[in-house]
């Protein structure tokens, strides 16, 4: 490997970022959509509270595969906002100032930003709470609510989408209504799997920008693993595919560079 070797990998997904930034900002003030960023959930679990951590991103980046299917919303890419949280060197408790908020809607063009936590509660039951937050102004324009069983879990993440849209006065289309569909639960233990694959493949992107090739290669892969059993677990939760797929392209790119 040469000396001053930088995977092509990390400037791709780099260029991908802002390329995205640019191109949601250009396409909502093209068509009239909201722009709207969701960050990381809160874990606010009485029960299982250390297991489920990994749901505080994994539940966002599901919250904004579900939202990307509605014409009427621009939803940042997790990634994006994963760049500007580390270029700012945020917190958790920072992303919630009302100035930091404020920032953050500018740089990722968005009008609207979406907070929320979760409580997996006594009884195998789960609450999401979400508000949603004006960039220009910090203010908690809607806040929304939605408890069911563990195993109702995407269908609690589809009503939630259907609750903001409606907050953000998005009508929904036929086809957005195709898009969303029926929620399809599975095996909620398949979902906090699969948000433990999404902390691995952010470990493996961040050891990747570290010049640390062999061991981001070795975290993607255990990325890779990791969605392929989501997707088993779940029961066919189809974004774990696809990331998983995603993971083989990385790995076999890198292994290429290498040579």
């Amino acid at each position: 490997m040469k000396k001053h070797y930088r995977s092509t990998v990390w400037w791709v997904l780099v260029s991908a970022a802002l390329s995205g930034m640019t191109a949601a900002r250009s396409n909502a003030q093209t068509n009239g959509a909201t722009t709207i960023a969701v960050l990381n959930f809160e874990n606010n679990s009485v029960v299982d509270r250390e297991k489920l951590d990994p749901l505080k991103k994994g539940l966002a980046d599901m919250l904004i595969t579900e939202m990307s299917k509605i014409n009427g919303l621009k939803v940042v890419e997790r990634q994006q906002i994963q760049s500007v949280v580390d270029e700012l060197n945020l917190s958790e408790s920072d992303m919630v100032d009302k100035n930091t908020s404020q920032k953050m809607g500018r740089l990722l063009g968005a009008k609207v930003l979406l907070f929320g936590g979760f409580s997996n509660l006594f009884g195998d039951k789960l609450r999401i709470d979400a508000r949603i937050v004006s960039t220009e102004t910090g203010v908690t324009l809607k806040a929304e609510e939605e408890t069911g069983d563990l195993d109702e879990f995407l269908s609690l993440l589809n009503a939630l989408v259907r609750d903001i849209a409606k907050d953000l006065e998005v009508k929904l289309s036929s086809i957005d209504e195709d898009r969303l569909g029926s929620a399809g639960d599975g095996k909620f233990n398949g979902y906090v799997t699969y948000a433990q694959a999404v902390n691995m493949e952010d470990a493996a992107r961040k050891l990747s920008k570290d010049g640390k090739q062999t061991d981001a290669l070795a975290m993607y892969e255990n990325a890779r693993t990791t969605y392929q059993k989501a997707f088993a677990e779940s029961n066919g939760y189809q974004p774990a595919k696809q990331k998983a797929d995603e993971m083989a392209q990385i790995i076999a790119q890198m292994k290429k560079d290498a040579k």
